[in-house]
């Protein structure tokens, strides 16, 4: 029989969570863009169910002695699914699947086959070590894309370590339970209780601090990015349409115009009319993606097809910038993804590309298979990126116009739509650049499931 102050205290540990659990539910529901939630709702319903289980399951047996332990497990390493998620990682199924069902299997072997309770007990807590150490390094290692949530996390790492000493005393009982009686067993048991729920809800409020926080930060880069949105409007694309019509004015006025030079000016508006084009396409792009209106289909995608068939769009740039474009593809590269999505990406490296490197420049697009999925290079010859930029090349706020070689007009706006289209696809990216050498862009998609 449980003694009372221990079941007040499992009580108000189960309705912590569970409450928790649906709150997390009601976030989910309520934006769908944040990942991680639904996990964590999911951790917390079985962390509850298990508290409440211990206290209406048998005194005795598997189901009052190890099926609460194991719930709580489960509903532990899904909370740590949920940390990958809002990391935007991806969920080490081995683990979140493999190590819970490896207690089951170790319970259900100590308990029935070989009765050694230590044993059970004491392999259950260092899963349940590992499961700490595991959500420590999470917690203390970001990305500069989530810089802002630094502080919440160390707090979170905070909680997560005294559970981890929490365990460790608790191997310490289990090497010496002997040592000890059922009274001193049961006031730490207690004990454990109290502070393992206190734990609990205090990460709970940390991640909840969390998701409002990169809702905030979310919002207020919505807003800068409209700024931005506006102010290409108002110069990237009045500036070439601009150019466009001085062409054609000078050529309807200008009667003794030689056709040599009428040629270099309808050169000069191919170029400026697909440049345009070509930022349009990324305005409209943007627009769907940031009112959440474009439909996101996956589909199954050879990737060597896809290329081909974009970069033979800019075969008469590359002619009249006598640039050699190299394609080397390997065997057939497939990838799970949105085709629209992916040739945009694809467009706006060729475009890149082209636009910063000069005249008999090379530019050079490779796909190729690895271990861990499909990797697309597109390397160019071209003036390169000054180090001081390379990390906020990605960032529309950030972005500035820059001109090409051939004054091509620029809007930053490609970048942006490229990371965050890989990003949708499970994707990344980056870039590695020397000033007056070249550029390399690596694009990295996973193996479709």
């Amino acid at each position: 029989m449980e003694p009372f102050s221990l079941k007040i205290i499992v009580v108000i540990a189960a309705g912590i969570s569970l409450i928790m659990g649906f709150y997390m539910l009601l976030i989910h529901w309520n934006t769908v863009r944040v990942k991680g939630p639904m996990c964590w709702a999911a951790g917390n319903l079985l962390i509850g169910i298990g508290l409440l289980f211990r206290l209406i399951s048998p005194a005795q047996g598997f189901c009052a002695t190890a099926v609460p332990m194991l719930l709580i497990t489960v509903g532990l390493y899904i909370y740590l699914a949920g940390i990958w998620q809002f990391k935007e990682k991806r969920i080490i199924w081995w683990i979140v699947i493999g190590i819970p069902a490896f207690d089951v299997f170790q319970s259900l072997v100590f308990f029935y086959l070989f009765p050694l309770n230590r044993i059970r007990v004491g392999l259950h807590m260092l899963i349940l070590i590992v499961y700490s150490i595991m959500a420590i390094y999470e917690m203390l290692r970001l990305d500069d894309s989530k810089r802002y949530l630094r502080n919440i996390f160390r707090l979170n790492a905070i909680s997560f370590t005294a559970f981890l000493v929490l365990l460790l005393v608790g191997v310490v009982v289990v090497l010496n339970r002997p040592a000890y009686t059922s009274t001193q067993i049961g006031n730490i048991w207690v004990i454990a209780f109290g502070i393992a729920g206190g734990i609990m809800t205090a990460l709970t409020f940390g991640f909840l601090s969390a998701v409002n926080l990169q809702l905030y930060t979310e919002l207020e880069g919505q807003l800068k990015s409209k700024t931005k949105f506006f102010s290409i409007i108002a110069h990237d694309l009045r500036g070439p349409v601009g150019t466009i019509m001085n062409f054609l004015n000078l050529m309807n006025t200008e009667k003794d115009l030689q056709e040599e030079e009428k040629l270099i000016f309808m050169e000069k508006m191919e170029v400026l009319s697909q440049s345009t084009y070509h930022l349009l396409q990324n305005l409209l792009d943007w627009a769907h993606t940031s009112q959440n209106l474009a439909s996101f289909e996956e589909e199954l995608i050879e990737l060597n097809q896809l290329v081909a068939s974009n970069i033979e769009f800019f075969r008469s740039l590359t002619q009249m910038k006598s640039i050699h474009l190299e394609y080397h593809n390997g065997e057939e590269a497939y990838i799970s993804g949105n085709v629209k999505m992916i040739e945009t990406v694809i467009r706006n490296l060729v475009s890149n590309a082209i636009k910063f490197t000069p005249k008999g420049g090379t530019i050079s697009i490779t796909t190729e298979n690895n271990l861990h999925g499909v990797r697309l290079v597109v390397e160019d010859t071209g003036i390169g990126i000054e180090h001081n930029r390379l990390n906020r090349i990605f960032e529309l706020e950030n972005s500035r116009s820059s001109q090409g070689t051939e004054g091509e007009t620029g809007s930053g706006l490609g970048l942006a739509l490229c990371k965050d289209f890989v990003r949708k696809n499970n994707g990344t990216i980056h870039v590695e650049s020397t000033v007056d050498v070249g550029t390399r862009v690596i694009v990295d998609f996973p193996s479709p499931v």
